[in-house]
This record gives C-alpha cells, sequence and structure tokens, in this order.
C-alpha cells in the first residue's frame, strides 16, 4: 500500500459494502446491487414512454421528431457514457486492489476532466448540427419541430454525463438504494412538470426537454452535496485533480472502444432511421415507439448489467476470480428470469400495447404492430447479452465489445434492412424483421465468444465453472 492510500481511510460503511461485495453470498450480491439500479433504469423506460406519449399527444410528427432527435443526443450520450464507463471499471478495480488514494485522484481528475469534455462537445455541436442533419437527410419538418428539443436535449445529455459518473460510483460503494431514492423523487418531478406544461400550458416538444434536464439538474445536486470534498474514499477534492496522463490515460484508454461502441450503435440507428424515411416518416415514429417499448423491458437487463460491472471489475482487481465467475452466473440467472417475465405479457399483448401509442390512428397503430411483434421476439436473447456484456466489460474486455456490436451494425442490421429494402416487397415488415434478426444474432454471436473466454479464464486460473465455491479466493 503506498503512501497516499495510508492518508484515505474507509468509513465503516465503506469498509461493511466492500467487505460484502468481495465476500458475501454473489446471488445476494448481484440482487442487492442490481435491483435498485434496475428499477431506476426502468423509471427512466416509463418516463421515456411517458414523454413519447404526450408527445403524441400534440401530432404524429412531433413524435417522430422527438424519437429522431433522442437518437441523436443518444450518439452524444454514447461517447460520454462510454467513459464513465471505462473509468468506473478502473476505479473498481483499484478499490478491490486497496488502492485507496488512487480510487480518491481518479474520481477528482475524472469529473473535471468531464466538464471539460462537455463544453469541447458543446463548441463543436451548436454551430455544426443544422448542416450536418440536412448532409444526412434529416427530414425538414424535424429540425422545424424538433431544433430547441435538440439543443437543450444535447444541455440534459451533458448534465447526465456529470451525472452518470456519480451514479457509478455509487454503484461501486454498493449504495443502490440511494440512487433509486435520488431518481424516483427526480422522475416523479419530471412527470408533473411535464404534464403540467404540455397539457396546462400546451408549450410543446420543448418543455418536455426541460422537464428532462430540471431532473438531471436536481440528481446533480443531490450528487454534488454527497460527493463533497471529506475525507472519505469516494469524494471530490479539488487537491486531487490532475490532467497527467498517468493517471487519466489508464481509464480514458480502456473507455475508448466503449465510446466507440455505443456511438457507432446510435450512429448506426441514426443511419437505419434515415434509411426508414424513405417508407415515409411516420415509419420512423413507429420504429421509434416499438424500440421504446423494448426498452421498457430491456432497461431492468441494463441495472443488473451496470452492477455487475461494478461487482466483478471490483472482484478482479482483489484477484478474486472464481467470485468473477460467480458473479456471470448470478447476473446470468437475475436477466434471464427477469427477461422472460417481461417477454410474456409484451408478446401476449403486443396489439393491445401498440395501440396505446397510435392515437386512435388505425394506420399508425398497423405500423408500430407490424415493427413490435418482430422487435419484441428479441427480448430474451438480449437479456443473455446484457450478461455477457457484463462479464466482458467487468474484465475489461472493451475491444471485444465493440468488435460484437459492429456486427451487430454491420453484419446483422444495416445490410439486411438494404436486401430486404432493395429485394424483397415485404414494406414495413422489413423494419421489424432487421431489429429482430440483428439483435438475435449479436446475442449468439456473444454467448459464442463469451464462452471462449469462460473458458480461457477457468483454465488459467484452475476454476471449475460449475463447481465454484463463492467465498473461496483463488489465486492469480
Amino acid at each position: 500500500m503506498s503512501e497516499a492510500d495510508k492518508t484515505v481511510k474507509l468509513s465503516e460503511k465503506e469498509q461493511a459494502s466492500r467487505d460484502f461485495i468481495l465476500n458475501g453470498p454473489m446471488f445476494k450480491v448481484i440482487l442487492k446491487i442490481g435491483f435498485p439500479i434496475a428499477f431506476f433504469q426502468l423509471l427512466n423506460a416509463v418516463f421515456w414512454i411517458f414523454d413519447s406519449f404526450m408527445a403524441s399527444s400534440i401530432d404524429a410528427t412531433s413524435v417522430s421528431a422527438v424519437v429522431y432527435f433522442t437518437q441523436v443526443n443518444l450518439i452524444i450520450g454514447g461517447l460520454t457514457g462510454g467513459l464513465t464507463t471505462g473509468a468506473a471499471i478502473k476505479i473498481s478495480q483499484a478499490y478491490g486492489k486497496g488502492e485507496y488514494g488512487l480510487v480518491k485522484k481518479r474520481i477528482s481528475s475524472l469529473f473535471a476532466f468531464g466538464v471539460v469534455v462537455c463544453l469541447i462537445l458543446f463548441a463543436i455541436i451548436v454551430p455544426t448540427a443544422i448542416p450536418i442533419l440536412r448532409l444526412i437527410n434529416t427530414p425538414e419538418e424535424f429540425i422545424t419541430y424538433g431544433w430547441n428539443f435538440f439543443l437543450i436535449g444535447f444541455i440534459n445529455t451533458s448534465v447526465g454525463f456529470m451525472n452518470g459518473i456519480y451514479t457509478a460510483l455509487e454503484a461501486i460503494q454498493g449504495n443502490s438504494k440511494r440512487i433509486m431514492k435520488i431518481n424516483l423523487i427526480a422522475t416523479c418531478l419530471r412527470a408533473a412538470f411535464t404534464a403540467f406544461s404540455v397539457y396546462v400550458l400546451q408549450l410543446g416538444l420543448t418543455s418536455i426537454a426541460i422537464s428532462a434536464l430540471l431532473a438531471q439538474l436536481f440528481i446533480m445536486s443531490c450528487g454534488w452535496y454527497n460527493l463533497r470534498g471529506k475525507s472519505d474514499v469516494f469524494t471530490i477534492s479539488f487537491a486531487d485533480i490532475s490532467f497527467k496522463g498517468a493517471l487519466l490515460w489508464p481509464m480514458i484508454s480502456i473507455s475508448i472502444p466503449i465510446m466507440i461502441e455505443r456511438s457507432l450503435f446510435h450512429i448506426g440507428k441514426t443511419v437505419v432511421n434515415v434509411m426508414v424515411t424513405s417508407y415515409g416518416p411516420l415509419v420512423v415514429g413507429a420504429l421509434g415507439l416499438s424500440n421504446i417499448m423494448c426498452f421498457f423491458s430491456m432497461a431492468p437487463q441494463i441495472g443488473f448489467q451496470d452492477a455487475t460491472i461494478a461487482v466483478m471489475s471490483q472482484n478482479a482487481g482483489a484477484k478474486r476470480f472464481d467470485r468473477v465467475i460467480g458473479a456471470f452466473k448470478a447476473a446470468l440467472a437475475l436477466i434471464f428470469m427477469q427477461s422472460v417475465l417481461f417477454f410474456i405479457p409484451s408478446f401476449l399483448f403486443a396489439y393491445q400495447l401498440t395501440w396505446f401509442f397510435a392515437m386512435d390512428d388505425p394506420l399508425f397503430h398497423y405500423t408500430i404492430f407490424s415493427i413490435f411483434r418482430f422487435d419484441v421476439l428479441s427480448l430474451v436473447p438480449l437479456g443473455i447479452f446484457a450478461a455477457v456484456t457484463a462479464f466482458l466489460l467487468g474484465l475489461g474486455y472493451t475491444k471485444v465489445t465493440l468488435l460484437l456490436n459492429i456486427c451487430r451494425l454491420f453484419i446483422f442490421r444495416i445490410p439486411v434492412l438494404w436486401l430486404l429494402q432493395n429485394f424483397t416487397n415485404m414494406g414495413d415488415y422489413a423494419v421489424g424483421m432487421m431489429m429482430s434478426f440483428s439483435n438475435i444474432g449479436v446475442s449468439v454471436l456473444g454467448a459464442i465468444v463469451c464462452g471462449y473466454y469462460i473458458f480461457k479464464l477457468c483454465k488459467k486460473e484452475e476454476i471449475s465453472f460449475f463447481k465454484i465455491n463463492a467465498n473461496q479466493a483463488i489465486r492469480s
């Protein structure tokens, strides 16, 4: 332990949480940490649906604009979110090793670096966004209706980046209940403001973006309060901020593949949206609504995935590779059960669910349903892929997840849609089939790749995948 590590002490609560993650029953660890985060992600999905529903009450063009510009902002969010995930992996590994001084320095420097990144993105994107949107054939009515929504949404994404760092730090400590409580309050405030501004004041799309920003600012204020300068490990200290390469580069380098992967994924979805505009603006909105309804089922998967990454990377840092395998098995079981639980009603009541968003428009309803009934088939495979991704990221295999998602876009998705558009007369059905094929295809490929890395790890560490004592340390 270095001198810096000796000067930073764990509080009793932090020590108890760290011991639980490194020694507690793994199924209980993943469930306790993952459930509140999964619930938080589910709330996000509910209010994404809520926003889309209120946008659809304005008109069909508005909901299509919301879907389109949300996807564009997610490209930016992919960059910042990828940095958050990668940095959290390195922070968690250092925490597992007991390098508490390094943890504190990385946390403080990451927040400062994040502010710089957001300012640079703002300076680049604001003056260039409209020309780029027109260059990629964005419908002019989308720009007219949704520019203010996009601009405020970008600020929201930047604030959300800082909140994502805070959320990741709470997950590393096992404080997922705190995350759930803060976000529950934020989402309730957001819902109240959105409903009032849309239905009472009739302010339109801009008010939806403003309400989301206010919710993010509330979370940011809570995060700043909980991370304010103290002697604990997980706090921000201006004295520990450093932009030296030796401190920042390990967090940035492991993040680069994740940043590329997530942004590329959302770029691919934007390309798909542009390709789908050949069917008309309503199909773009229908595809987005189908994705949103599926995201409602996928959101808890993301919550358990994020918790599993934090647990795995911490145990990997402590050289507890038996528990890494145990965390994967627990996450796979939990995510699979959750996925099946959400898939059954989504599949059985697909017609009724899609009608809810159609606003009594039979044509729009048929379009949504024709896509969603194929899209929903990939919910369980994507649950398996979420556990696979957690395993790979937990061990720092970020380049592998990048390659998997490149395959998802450029082998299983965009070429398939192009073929269906140009060599079949399937119409709207092609969009749903493309989504289902790409998601199932990458899930199968991911399972094969994950199996290889599990076999490799078990062989190296002399671990039996089927007979693991979760409380037994395995030498590295």
